[in-house]
């Protein structure tokens, strides 16, 4: 006899399907993905933001019962990538939120990695997030590895965190963080800038309000790698991101660098060169890359990091000389 539904789940996971549209994922690998959890999935529910047509594929997949606590597929049409997470979080019925995208893949230890960061103490659990081709799921190859510490191990800080002997996070990703849903209503996404500067500034109402950011190496995720995306749809798009936020957020690290003008964004690209190193020894370290192979990859993680720093380069004086072509073009990707 199986046992009874608990009352409530612990935990809601928001997928939005704004990304499946763009052919980048489909939702049902990541629901694939979120059936392998080691965490129980009668204490999950999860909850699909998208079109009417996208809705009405989910409900014939999983309206007649899965293994969750339940599946609620809600048409949201016409909303942005940030707003449709906003949405999303409405219709949560546990206290922890889980934030993912429809182009990513949680590993197994996800979720019960991002539950223990919230109930030991954090007030926003964050993870690492990795690359996969479209083809191969080994997220620790060279080059997908100096891409995802290029990319996306911004998010580890260089301050330990004494309590826990980790590092602690500056900001998150939007498709791998939890908190609970009081917290996410103190805060919510700022979608005036569409689906653009989310993360940033949201880590800074978090910061602003005293919210303890907790750092979950295990609470991993694996996007979707080829070099045509990760350069422009990234790294091009990151370009006019950093030359917006510095006019945004007056606490964006840095600001000097924006009284260089004409020099700003090759100014900007050589500091993130810098940051890159002892990046990359941060965060292949929380992966358990050999230590030997950290720094033979050393040469590839600059290389890569030049040309990536230099797709941003050229998005930014894109964003200075045509401001309203670049905002048009980044909110499309």
């Amino acid at each position: 006899m199986s046992a009874p539904r608990p009352e409530k789940p612990v935990v809601s996971v928001i997928v939005e399907g704004y990304n499946e549209s763009r052919d980048l994922g489909k939702a049902v690998n990541t629901i694939d993905a979120l059936q392998r959890q080691d965490f129980p999935a009668d204490q999950v529910e999860i909850i699909l933001m998208g079109s009417a047509k996208q809705v009405k594929e989910w409900r014939a997949l999983y309206g007649q019962g899965t293994q969750f606590w339940g599946v609620q597929a809600v048409e949201a049409e016409g909303l942005s990538y940030l707003q449709l997470k906003n949405r999303g979080a409405q219709f949560a019925s546990a206290e922890i939120l889980a934030f993912t995208d429809s182009d990513v893949y949680p590993h197994r230890t996800w979720l019960s990695s991002l539950v223990e960061g919230i109930r030991g103490g954090g007030d926003v659990s964050i993870g690492l997030s990795l690359f996969k081709s479209a083809t191969n799921w080994e997220w620790n190859r060279a080059t997908r590895l100096a891409a995802a510490s290029i990319t996306w191990g911004w998010v580890v800080g260089k301050v330990v965190d004494p309590q826990r002997n980790l590092p602690m996070p500056v900001g998150f990703m939007d498709h791998n963080f939890g908190l609970r849903v009081e917290t996410f209503r103190r805060h919510q996404y700022n979608t005036k800038f569409g689906r653009l500067c989310g993360a940033p500034l949201l880590t800074q109402s978090f910061l602003d309000g005293g919210e303890r950011l907790v750092l979950q190496p295990n609470q991993r995720v694996t996007h979707y790698f080829s070099w045509f995306y990760w350069l422009k749809c990234l790294h091009f798009r990151y370009g006019y991101e950093v030359f917006m936020l510095r006019r945004l957020n007056k606490h964006y690290p840095n600001q000097w660098i924006a009284r260089m003008a004409i020099l700003e964004p090759v100014m900007t690209m050589i500091w993130h060169i810098l940051l890159d190193v002892p990046r990359w020894f941060r965060v292949s370290r929380l992966l358990d890359v050999h230590p030997v192979r950290r720094v033979v990859l050393l040469p590839l993680v600059v290389g890569m990091s030049c040309v990536a720093r230099a797709t941003e380069m050229v998005g930014m004086y894109g964003t200075m000389l045509a401001p309203e072509v670049m905002r048009r073009w980044a909110e499309s990707v």
